[in-house]
C-alpha cells in the first residue's frame, strides 16, 4: 500500500460523478476510499474496486431514490434519504458464519458492503441488482421505523414465532414460511421482520410475494397476508405513500436491468417453451416464419409418415443447458396418440451479450443415443427435423428479447416471456414462457 497516497487524491471520474449526482442534487455523500474507522475496525473488509462503485450507486439512484421521489416527491427523499453511503467491497463477517449486507446507522448513514460482487446483469442472484437494492430498501425501512415506529399489531401476528438465533439450523428457510416469515432472517425480531416484509415487496414484486403466500400453509398465509396490509397501510399513514405506486416504480427500473442474453451468458435461464395452444399466442399474435417451419414440420410427421408409424408433435422447447450448449426437445405422441415420446437435438451456442445476439449452429456431437433421439436409432424421426428445423436454427445469429414486443418494462408480465428473433428480420422470432434456473 505504500504506492498510494490516499491523503492527496486527485478527483476522478467517479468522484466528479458522485458530486454531481448525488451531493448537488441530494446532499448525499459516497465514500469510497478504504477508511478502516467507517466500519468495525475489529474485523477484516476489503475495498471496493473502483469499476462497481458507479454501477452500484446507478443502482441505488433508480431503483430506490427516483422512484421514492416520483411516488412521494422530492421533499420526502430529501429529508429522509441517508446523507452518507460508505461502500466496501467484502462482505463482513459474523462469528455464526452469517454475514453483514448492509446497515443503517441513526438514519444518517447506510453501509454496503460485497460491492465488489455487483454484476448489474445478474439481476436475480445473490450478486445482482435485486439483491443488493433489497438490503438498501431493508435499511431504509428502518430509517422511516425510527421516524414513526412499527405499529404494534404487526408485532402480534407472529409474537411468539420470533427467534434471535436465527441462523441456527432449525430456522430453516421452510420452517420460516411455515410460522409466516418472508426469510429466515425476518424471524431475528420483529424490527427485522418489518423490513424484510417491506424490502422483499418492494424489491422481488408482488407476483413474487402472492407466489411465496400461495405456497405456503394456510395458518402462515393468513399471517403473511396480515403484515402485508400492516405495511402497505403504515407507509400510507406514516407518510402518505401510495405503498402499490412504488412497487410499480420500482418494478419499472427493475426490469430495465433485465438482459436476456446477459442471462443466458450467466446460466440462469432453463427454457423457453412454445405450445401451440397457448392463450399468449393467441393475445399477442405468432412469427408467420416460425409457425410455418412448425406447421411443416409437424404435417409432415404426422401426414407423410407411412400409416402405423406416424407421428405427432405437440411442442417444443429450448433448453439452455450451459451458455455454450442449447438443446431443442421436441414433444410428440406415438402413432396410437397414447403416449408421449420426446425427440432432442444438440446445437452450440456462442453469446454476445453486449449485442445480445446468440449464434446457432448444430453440434457435431449429438449426445448418447439414450438421452437424445437424434437419428442413431430414430432415423424417421430425424429426417423431419433436418429437413424442417435444421434449416431454420442452424448456422444463424439471433438476438435474444424480451418477447412479445407489445409487453413492456412497465407491464408485470414483462421478463416472464422471451424469445429470439433472426438478426436482420425481426418478423421471424421464437418466443414463449421463460423457465429460470
Amino acid at each position: 500500500m505504500s504506492q498510494y497516497n490516499t491523503d492527496t487524491a486527485e478527483p476522478n471520474e467517479v468522484d466528479i460523478w458522485l458530486k454531481e449526482t448525488f451531493q448537488k442534487v441530494y446532499n448525499i455523500e459516497v465514500l469510497y476510499r478504504f477508511n478502516r474507522n467507517l466500519t468495525e475496525v475489529a474485523r477484516d473488509v476489503a475495498p471496493p474496486k473502483l469499476d462497481r462503485v458507479k454501477p452500484m450507486m446507478e443502482a441505488v439512484l433508480n431503483c430506490y431514490i427516483k422512484p421514492y421521489e416520483r411516488v412521494a416527491g422530492v421533499k420526502f427523499i430529501k429529508t429522509y434519504c441517508p446523507k452518507q453511503y460508505v461502500l466496501f467491497g467484502s462482505v463482513l463477517y459474523n462469528s455464526n458464519n452469517s454475514v453483514v449486507l448492509g446497515t443503517a446507522d441513526a438514519g444518517r448513514q447506510v453501509t454496503l458492503y460485497d460491492v465488489n460482487n455487483f454484476n448489474v446483469y445478474d439481476v436475480n442472484s445473490d450478486n445482482g441488482v435485486k439483491r443488493k437494492l433489497r438490503t438498501i430498501h431493508h435499511e431504509f425501512t428502518h430509517i422511516l421505523n425510527q421516524n414513526v415506529i412499527i405499529p404494534t399489531e404487526f408485532v402480534e401476528v407472529t409474537k411468539a414465532d420470533y427467534y434471535s438465533d436465527w441462523t441456527n439450523s432449525q430456522n430453516t428457510e421452510t420452517v420460516a414460511k411455515s410460522l409466516g416469515f418472508v426469510s429466515r432472517y425476518a424471524r431475528m425480531v420483529y424490527t427485522e421482520d418489518f423490513a424484510e416484509m417491506a424490502a422483499h415487496l418492494l424489491v422481488m414484486g408482488q407476483g413474487w410475494f402472492d407466489s411465496y403466500v400461495a405456497s405456503a400453509p394456510a395458518d402462515a398465509q393468513t399471517k403473511l397476508k396480515r403484515k402485508e396490509e400492516i405495511v402497505v397501510k403504515y407507509f400510507n399513514t406514516a407518510f402518505g405513500i401510495d405503498f402499490r405506486a412504488l412497487q410499480k416504480e420500482i418494478m419499472l427500473e427493475f426490469n430495465k436491468y433485465l438482459n436476456l442474453s446477459a442471462m443466458i451468458d450467466l446460466n440462469k435461464i432453463n427454457r423457453i417453451t412454445f405450445i401451440p395452444s397457448a392463450p399468449h399466442y393467441t393475445e399477442y399474435g405468432i412469427s408467420d416464419d416460425f409457425n410455418t417451419m412448425w406447421t411443416n414440420y409437424k404435417n409432415g410427421m404426422s401426414e407423410q409418415m407411412p400409416t402405423g408409424n406416424r407421428r405427432y408433435p405437440q411442442d417444443m422447447y429450448l433448453s439452455f443447458v450451459s451458455n455454450k450448449k442449447m438443446t431443442i426437445y421436441v414433444n410428440y405422441l406415438n402413432n396410437a396418440q397414447t403416449s408421449t415420446l420426446q425427440a432432442a437435438y444438440d446445437f452450440d451456442i456462442d453469446v454476445d451479450v453486449p449485442s445480445g445476439e446468440i449464434t446457432i449452429v448444430k453440434s457435431a456431437e449429438e449426445g448418447t443415443t439414450t438421452a437424445h433421439n437424434n437419428g442413431k436409432n430414430f432415423a424417421f424421426v430425424k429426417s423431419y427435423f433436418d429437413d424442417y428445423m435444421y434449416p431454420y436454427f442452424h448456422n444463424k445469429v439471433f438476438v435474444a428479447a424480451w418477447l412479445p414486443e407489445q409487453i413492456q418494462a412497465s407491464d408485470p408480465l414483462y421478463g416472464m416471456y422471451g424469445g429470439i428473433y433472426e438478426k436482420g428480420n425481426p418478423t421471424n422470432y421464437f418466443y414463449g414462457p421463460i423457465q429460470y434456473k
